[in-house]
């Protein structure tokens, strides 16, 4: 059980939350700058995440990136990251049509 019979998070699951906390803030930061820059330039905010996209298409499909990982596991991440930069970019456009 994560809660000790004083009530206190056990240690190890401390460093979990903080860790989770840590993610959540960066998100949150990168949710913030990347509506930001839809406002101020849709167009080329897009373009520069479809380049991205391309680029970690072409860094985790070569091997050249993630080498610690196997074949499979460097598809996976890459699929996921591409698939979730593709989600970014649609989200940001219905909170900005939302705006309107």
């Amino acid at each position: 059980m994560a809660e000790n019979e004083e009530g206190a998070v056990d240690p190890a699951r401390a460093v979990e939350m903080r860790l989770r906390a840590r993610l959540a803030v960066v998100e949150r930061a990168a949710w913030f700058g990347l509506i930001a820059a839809m406002r101020a330039d849709p167009a080329g905010t897009e373009a520069a995440i479809e380049s991205e996209r391309a680029r970690c298409r072409e860094g985790f499909g070569s091997g050249a990136w993630a080498k610690d990982l196997t074949a499979a596991e460097r598809a996976l991440l890459g699929s996921e990251v591409d698939t979730g930069l593709a989600g970014l970019v649609e989200d940001a456009k219905a909170e900005i049509a939302d705006d309107a």
